[in-house]
């Protein structure tokens, strides 16, 4: 319950910071992405699984930094995965090229959430945190691409760790 209360309050405030320090670029999205899950089964053992995930995104970004609340879910091999989780992306750099207008940036994250995670009819609820890195790109002024990595740690006892690799879409407004 403590957990629910401060992510809610973490997320509030974030919200509110973004509106003000990000008023000139909000972004709304989707993200599609392959994740492997490390996990214990019923006995205790360690295992693998893969599976893709979809998710929503929206945020708020300026030339330096950007927030992205996301919320996705999974399916696979028994496993059903539902996260919300609140990114800081740091643009680590950013190249111009003239001839097409054409903008990429590298970036770092990191990102802090819940995740509710059901398998073999047993339902787990806790904390998921964690760092990626991606690159973002921009095709249009009001589109673009980004393609990053996420590796996140969970607080719960059947599931160890996520990574995933994700590409997502988003609409800047």
């Amino acid at each position: 319950m403590l957990n629910k209360i401060l992510l809610s309050s973490l997320l509030i405030l974030t919200l509110s910071e973004a509106k003000e320090s990000f008023s000139s670029e909000r972004l709304l999205g989707i993200e599609v992405g392959y994740a492997g899950l490390d996990s214990k089964d019923a006995i205790g053992l360690d295992q693998n699984t893969h599976s893709v995930e979809f998710g929503v995104r929206i945020g708020a970004q300026n030339k330096e930094w950007r927030t992205i609340v996301l919320g996705d879910m999974s399916n696979s091999d028994g496993h059903k995965i539902q996260k919300g989780l609140i990114s800081f992306d740091k643009f680590v750099w950013q190249s111009l090229y003239k001839k097409d207008d054409i903008v990429f940036k590298p970036y770092l994250s990191g990102h802090i959430g819940y995740i509710k995670h059901s398998v073999d009819n047993i339902t787990e609820t806790g904390l998921l945190y964690g760092a990626g890195v991606g690159v973002a790109w921009n095709v249009l002024d009001e589109v673009d691409f980004d393609l990053g990595y996420r590796y996140s740690l969970t607080q719960l006892d059947r599931l160890d760790s996520l990574s995933s690799v994700t590409f997502g879409v988003n609409y800047i407004y």
